[in-house]
């Protein structure tokens, strides 16, 4: 037989099957190879003590995640107060730098080191007007801002 198809539209095409023969199971007389049941009793107690063990089992397993979570956060948490301590004792030294660097007494010591004198005298310009100037191109001209500088301090 070939390949013939499982269902057709055309019963007139259909292949010629050859007829069913009934077969019918008659038990025999040997031995029965099934098992003795256990009692219930037993079943029951047996599926206890599994659904025991795994709910055991599942606390174990979350107790083990819960303090593994626990000692993670742990050590985060101590490196968090090691950087806040070098913030605080970093903040602290750039507080005393700023009060050294803003002393008069400091900044005139460092003056005279340097050779720097305080002004003979004191001299205030005041600008009325915008002294920028541009050029053609509209760039800022530094000569001309200087000359226009210079004609508003005469």
């Amino acid at each position: 037989m070939g390949a013939a198809p499982a269902y057709t539209y055309y019963p007139e095409r259909a292949p010629e099957r050859a007829p069913r023969t009934r077969i019918s199971v008659v038990p025999g007389q040997g031995p029965r190879t099934q098992s003795p049941a256990l009692p219930s009793s037993v079943v029951f107690l047996a599926k206890a003590v599994a659904a025991v063990l795994i709910v055991v089992s599942l606390v174990a397993f979350a107790r083990i995640a819960l303090s593994s979570a626990t000692v993670a956060t742990s050590v985060q948490a101590q490196e968090l107060s090691s950087q806040i301590d070098q913030a605080r004792s970093s903040g602290s030294s750039l507080e005393v730098s700023q009060s050294l660097l803003t002393n008069p007494t400091y900044l005139k010591q460092q003056a005279a080191g340097l050779g720097m004198a305080a002004p003979e005298t004191i001299a205030t310009i005041e600008l009325g007007a915008d002294v920028v100037a541009y050029d053609g191109a509209g760039n800022l001209s530094l000569s001309k801002s200087v000359a226009l500088a210079v004609s508003a301090g005469e």
